[in-house]
């Protein structure tokens, strides 16, 4: 039986008729060089940039520099009453490394609401203009974030199986984390079909599905990696979904320590029709020790069809992604 006769159900939402047709997230993380995440209080709208309250000025930034092909991944995150400051806007912006890379660099500020646009202006555009903002930045460099979708305005699933994820990590695993974790509620990740839909930064790992048994593997690493594959979608900071399905096996195959390399991905190869592609990880550690690299041999082996949550209707197929061959290679 094919997954589309298996998974037909009567108007469903996105998230279970995905998760009933077994539709495989891996290889389908975004992916980026940049990520501007923004304090912005809530209500959003479907385009968080249409809420009420975002800057024009932010906006305005973001437009040039995608004119210039310099585009700027934007998250906005709801403000909280222990990490917020009340007239200030709280702003994160993370860039991807040359590889290889371990985790991305991240740069935080805190400025008063009135400084937001020009900030955004110097990070984005105007790096020598940063020092006069130097007095708002904050030092996170001992701080994890974790941002679950919870964007209902963009799609009903993330409100209903972001929420209760969001809550258990904030409430409980923050406070037990010792202060080295932050949790947001963040706006539209991308592929609210897997909602649940968390990025663990600045490591920039993708995790999908998880339940609320799941979160505290995935916060505290006291289960093998292998036990938590079926919600990793993928490493935002490789660029093509083929390197992202190898690098979720070699992950898997390694462990948790596989998070603490420097790793980078390379597309060797791929046929014509796009449906199998040859990569190589490679990998060392964080002094150059222990090097080596794995070759994968990636291949799409079919599709899963996709529901628009408020129509019913299917919306089109996403491929699926799987390895066939891997390989340590030195």
């Amino acid at each position: 039986m094919s997954p589309r006769q298996r998974g037909r159900i009567r108007n469903p939402l996105c998230s279970t008729f995905s998760k009933a047709n077994h539709e495989e997230p891996g290889g389908t993380a975004p992916s980026w060089d940049r990520c501007l995440a923004l304090e912005l209080a809530k209500p959003w709208e479907e385009e968080v940039v249409d809420s009420a309250g975002f800057p024009p000025a932010v906006l305005e930034t973001l437009n040039r520099v995608e004119k210039q092909g310099r585009a700027t991944r934007l998250q906005c995150v709801a403000p909280d009453p222990e990490y917020s400051l009340d007239g200030h806007t709280r702003t994160m912006l993370y860039s991807r490394p040359e590889a290889p890379l371990l985790a991305y660099r991240s740069d935080e500020f805190q400025v008063p609401r009135e400084q937001t646009g020009p900030l955004v202006e110097a990070l984005l555009e105007h790096p020598e203009r940063l020092g006069a903002f130097e007095r708002y930045r904050q030092d996170t460099s001992h701080i994890r974030d974790i941002f679950v979708c919870t964007h209902g305005s963009q799609d009903v699933c993330c409100a209903s199986f972001g929420y209760p994820i969001y809550h258990r990590l904030r409430h409980q695993h923050a406070r037990d984390a010792g202060g080295g974790l932050r949790v947001w509620r963040v706006s539209h990740l991308g592929g609210h079909r897997f909602a649940p839909n968390l990025l663990d930064m600045p490591e920039g790992r993708n995790w999908v599905r998880v339940g609320v048994d799941d979160v505290e593997p995935l916060v505290f690493r006291n289960r093998p990696a292998s036990d938590l594959k079926q919600f990793y979608r993928g490493w935002v900071a490789l660029d093509s979904p083929y390197e992202q399905a190898a690098e979720r096996e070699v992950f898997m195959r390694e462990g948790w320590g596989w998070t603490g390399r420097l790793v980078s991905g390379q597309l060797l190869s791929v046929e014509d029709d796009g449906r199998k592609a040859q990569v190589r990880i490679d990998f060392a550690g964080q002094q150059g020790e222990d090097s080596g690299a794995y070759e994968a041999t990636v291949e799409i082996t079919g599709s899963a069809p996709r529901v628009d949550c408020l129509r019913g209707q299917e919306t089109g197929d996403a491929p699926q992604y799987a390895v066939s061959r891997l390989v340590k290679v030195s």
